[in-house]
């Protein structure tokens, strides 16, 4: 996720925080350990239920994770430590995306249908803990953390999950997979600029290093 949300998720994208408090590198751990159950659950549920949109939202979670672990990882480390870690997690943001509207392409051409109900719940229970999270973050923001960054990072979660609800009842009524899919590949191009971001900034950290 780009602008406000630094790099991948909300606190993420720079390997020195202001403030340096333990309080909030806690909360960042609790914040990626949320995401990545999360992720891990609605991979899952995704594998169950067939849905497009369910594969997106793990894709989505499991990058806050991963943007969260980057930025722990770096701290009190060598900026080009940094730079190396970006650039691994846009690389495998950038390959899962495609992955994901090659997926969508294929649920299209075979008519597959998902288990809306289900697929529904998982992805109103991702909207309750994106919204739980960043109110543990707000709790503890220090320094470079604002509020309007993690405004912008819940807002850049929210608005894919709704569309993925959209979709999956798009294809409740008309007893077509299709909206799910192009509602997941949405989400996936949605990613995308997040990735090369991702891969831009690591680029130029490197090349500030050297």
């Amino acid at each position: 996720m780009g602008g406000g949300c630094g790099g991948g998720s909300c606190g993420g994208g720079s390997s020195r925080l202001s403030g340096g408090s333990g309080d909030l590198n806690h909360t960042m751990r609790m914040a990626m350990v949320v995401n990545g159950l999360l992720g891990a659950l609605l991979l899952a549920t995704a594998n169950a239920t067939q849905a497009v949109t369910l594969w997106a939202a793990a894709l989505l979670m499991l990058n806050h994770a991963a943007g969260h672990a980057v930025t722990l990882v770096g701290l009190g480390r060598r900026p080009d430590w940094h730079a190396r870690l970006s650039m691994l997690q846009g690389a495998a943001l950038a390959a899962a995306a495609l992955a994901l509207v090659v997926t969508a392409g294929r649920s299209i051409a075979v008519m597959a249908i998902p288990d809306v109900p289900l697929a529904s719940l998982a992805l109103l229970l991702a909207v309750g803990v994106t919204v739980a999270t960043a109110t543990l973050l707000f709790a503890g923001r220090r320094g470079t953390l604002t509020l309007r960054a993690i405004w912008l990072c819940s807002r850049k979660d929210v608005l894919p999950l709704g569309a993925g609800l959209v979709g999956l009842g798009a294809s409740w009524l008309l007893l077509d997979g299709a909206p799910d899919a192009l509602a997941g590949a949405g989400v996936a191009a949605f990613l995308l600029p997040a990735a090369w971001g991702l891969l831009r900034g690591g680029v130029g950290g490197q090349r500030v290093r050297n």
